[in-house]
């Protein structure tokens, strides 16, 4: 090898070494840079591990704690998990065995299911699903499902999970306010009364059937008019105005309105109107229920004439009964003066059969005016009635009997606390006077006992006059109040007092009855009602 060859070689060495040197260099570095890269991913390793383990934990937490049911299942049904909302819904454990969610199936809804499962496994998943299931304690429960579908790392389906919501009641609930809604629906449709919704610029919103019967519109053609214009003139649309303001702010009203019905025919309808009320509170119009009163308001025309009529008629009767009353005891009385001049002038000549002749021609006279007075009396009962007097019924009865005559063999107890009423002063004196008079006139015992007294019965004063004496037959109770029927032949006695009873019970809105056994007595019941009566009974004992 030549010198020059091996100066060549030498520098070859010396660069190899080099080479080599700087490649250890660089590797040394190399290594200590992956080193430290090594540590540092292992703190990141470490750091990763320790989230997941807490996410993890924080994700079985949340699946534990969760109110509404979970359930994860692998691709044949089976459950692999279950929170405590799951199994109590269900009414399974895993731990009871392998749970395949198909058992949980009802066999009319096997298809149903299978082809959501096609749907979930197909989309990845599935939202708002119902179905109803079956518990191991055999309870039907309707559920809603949301579910998806779980994947590995190369996204392949490896399970499923859901969250399923119990809605048996909600859904009960649900039906029970459709059900409502139908039946209030079918009532306010079919309603004889009309219903007409507005809005707060009176634009017709909703009409029932009803409505359009007795305005003579459908509702296409009313629904967005204004229902003013096209019922009412110029006076009822002022009052509409101010009856809307006042619903605006609240109120509810009832009124009268006349109308004009499709066909321009005038009606009269009774209008209550209440404000129509959104979810915030706020006033948005008004709902009004109609009447028609029409035909009521003819009819109260009707009655008017007719009180008017019949105001007329009684003051001719009462005239008439008057003249009737004049003109036949005239003719009475002259009859008894020429028979007690006959009697007088003839005393010594006439025999005992016709003194007794005369002295019952002048009975009969006697009894005949007395009927005149007391025809005339009943037909005078309801007139110049006056309801609205203070009359303490105590007092009354003190001066009534202070004129009365009342034999010694007689007692009259009246309780002291009978109530003050309102009604007719001069009626209340001819009803007591009359039951009292009766009392002590069929009196057949050696001492009799009469007794006033009174009760409250809520609505009424219930007032009684009883006595001991002859007593009166069950078959004459209803009897004796009819005009003309007595049941005791007695000149003072015309049969008409207990019909003035009767009817003047009546103009004070009560009744009269009566008990009675032969032999022990009579109670007579009479009421006279609270609306005319004093709140009070505020009684002066004194």
């Amino acid at each position: 090898m030549s010198q020059h060859e091996v100066e060549i070689l030498k520098r070859t060495l010396a660069r190899e070494r080099s080479a080599r040197k700087q490649a250890e260099e660089i590797l040394e570095k190399k290594s200590e840079e992956l080193y430290h890269l090594n540590q540092k991913n292992k703190k990141a390793k470490d750091r990763l591990e320790a989230l997941l383990k807490v996410k993890n934990s924080e994700l079985k937490g949340f699946y534990e704690n969760l109110v509404d049911p979970y359930i994860m299942m692998d691709l044949s049904g089976n459950a692999i998990k279950m929170n405590e909302a799951a199994e109590k819904l269900t009414a399974y454990q895993l731990s009871d065995g392998v749970l395949n969610l198909m058992k949980l199936t009802l066999p009319e809804d096997i298809d149903y299911i299978s082809n959501s499962f096609k749907t979930l496994y197909e989309t990845g998943r599935i939202v708002d699903f119902e179905i109803k299931i079956k518990t191991k304690t055999s309870k039907i429960k309707l559920v809603q499902i949301n579910a998806s579908i779980i994947y590995d790392e190369h996204n392949k389906p490896i399970a499923a999970q859901g969250i399923l919501r119990d809605i048996t009641l909600n859904k009960l609930y649900e039906r029970k306010l459709e059900a409502e809604k139908q039946k209030y629906s079918s009532i306010i449709a079919n309603m004889n009364l009309g219903l007409l919704e507005v809005d707060n610029d009176d634009k017709v919103l909703f009409v029932n059937q009803s409505f359009e019967e007795m305005s003579g519109f459908s509702s296409k053609e009313l629904l967005g008019k204004v229902a003013s214009s096209i019922f009412l003139k110029d006076e009822s649309k002022e009052k509409l105005a101010i009856e809307h303001e006042k619903r605006k702010k609240g109120s509810s009203n009832s009124y009268e309105l006349q109308v004009f019905t499709k066909t321009g025919e005038p009606r009269f309808w009774l209008i209550s109107g209440a404000p129509n009320y959104n979810l915030k509170g706020e006033i948005t119009g008004s709902i009004g229920v109609h009447l028609d009163i029409t035909n009521l308001k003819k009819l109260e025309k009707q009655k008017e004439e007719l009180l008017e009529e019949l105001a007329k008629s009684n003051e001719s009767l009462e005239e008439y009964a008057h003249v009737v009353s004049h003109d036949l005891k005239s003719p009475l009385r002259s009859i008894n003066a020429l028979v007690s001049w006959i009697k007088e002038d003839n005393l010594e000549n006439l025999d005992e059969l016709s003194i007794q002749n005369i002295v019952m021609i002048e009975k009969t006279l006697e009894k005949m005016e007395l009927l005149i007075s007391d025809v005339l009396e009943y037909s005078r009962v309801g007139a110049d009635l006056h309801l609205d007097q203070k009359i303490n019924i105590n007092h009354l009865l003190k001066d009534l009997l202070e004129v009365i005559y009342v034999p010694a063999n007689i007692h009259v107890s009246v309780e002291n606390n009978l109530p003050i009423v309102l009604g007719d002063k001069v009626k209340l004196e001819q009803l007591f006077q009359n039951l009292l008079s009766n009392a002590i006139k069929f009196c057949d015992k050696e001492k009799g006992e009469i007794k006033v007294s009174c009760v409250d019965v809520g609505t009424h004063f219930q007032f009684a006059i009883s006595d001991n004496g002859m007593g009166i037959e069950k078959q004459y109770f209803e009897k004796i109040f009819k005009i003309f029927h007595s049941l005791n032949e007695r000149k003072d006695s015309s049969g008409i007092g207990l019909s003035i009873v009767k009817k003047i019970v009546e103009l004070h809105h009560g009744n009269i009855w009566l008990e009675s056994k032969v032999g022990e007595g009579t109670i007579f019941y009479f009421t006279i009602k609270k609306e005319n009566s004093y709140e009070k009974n505020a009684i002066n004992k004194k």
